[in-house]
């Protein structure tokens, strides 16, 4: 699983700049989790906010923060901190590569922790359980999590649907039609779906991007989805209502907030304050 993993954000590394939302946080996504971070700070002051990142979201780590920030960035791939990371600043960001199962930093060591999008590499319970449980670890009690998650529709798409709205014009952005694709074939998150099974779909669909009204389906964002072919690596997209059955288990007063860009009612972000260890 980790070597799958990790072959897939080297490539994605590889491409960044031809990745668009909802796969990558739009203005929108960013001011939502400024907005937590500033109402959090007006409850709990601190003279330097400790923040976790996992994963090296560059929108996040140069976002206009309310306070100053001693920022940690953890990532499994070199290549993607060398591709994405905006560079290291003394007593202000670091990047690092890590293990965020197994992160070797202190627990209660954060005022704040932050991932986005990067939850449905992992199994379904148990990895997701493991995860949360290990970003709860290391927010100081009080603390806040920030995390905008991928989540499958309540009632699944069918797959018919999905490609009927791509060839109607209906679909905004390919990075948009990738993502409901992925969803109308898995069959339940346990099992998720297989990259390589998201492009074979694709192919056998033969839909020519060329004759389509929509302009979100450029050369370079429709060449994204070479990058599942062949890939083993599984993704998994739960409900709402699944994620959350699992985040309650390690924290509490969990908020949900939502944008208004194109299939952002599947891209919720939320907020949460750790349970007691």
């Amino acid at each position: 699983m980790a070597a799958e993993i990790h072959k897939t954000w080297n490539d994605v590394a590889s491409h960044w700049d031809d990745w668009g939302p909802p796969l990558r946080p739009c203005l929108e996504d960013i001011q939502i989790m400024r907005d937590r971070v500033a109402r959090w700070l007006a409850t709990n002051p601190v003279e330097k906010l400790r923040v976790f990142l996992c994963g090296v979201t560059p929108e996040i780590v140069t976002m206009d923060w309310p306070h100053s920030i001693d920022l940690t960035a953890m990532d499994q791939s070199q290549r993607m901190i060398d591709a994405v990371w905006p560079g290291d600043i003394p007593g202000v960001r670091r990047a690092t590569v890590g293990n965020w199962l197994k992160p070797g930093l202190a627990e209660s060591s954060y005022d704040i922790a932050f991932n986005d999008g990067g939850f449905g590499f992992f199994e379904h319970p148990s990895g997701l359980r493991e995860l949360l449980s290990s970003i709860r670890s290391l927010i100081r009690p009080g603390g806040l999590f920030v995390g905008r998650n991928f989540v499958q529709a309540d009632q699944r798409e069918s797959l018919a649907a999905v490609l009927d709205a791509a060839r109607s014009g209906l679909i905004g952005s390919f990075h948009s039609f990738k993502w409901r694709l992925a969803t109308a074939l898995q069959p339940n998150v346990v099992e998720g779906i297989r990259q390589h099974d998201i492009w074979h779909a694709w192919t056998d669909a033969g839909i020519d991007p060329a004759q389509l009204p929509q302009p979100g389906w450029s050369a370079r964002a429709v060449g994204t989805i070479e990058f599942y072919r062949d890939k083993p690596a599984i993704l998994r997209f739960p409900t709402l209502s699944e994620f959350l059955e699992l985040m309650h288990e390690s924290f509490e007063e969990i908020e949900v907030a939502y944008g208004h860009y194109e299939l952002s009612d599947r891209c919720p972000i939320l907020t949460a304050h750790p349970k007691a260890l």
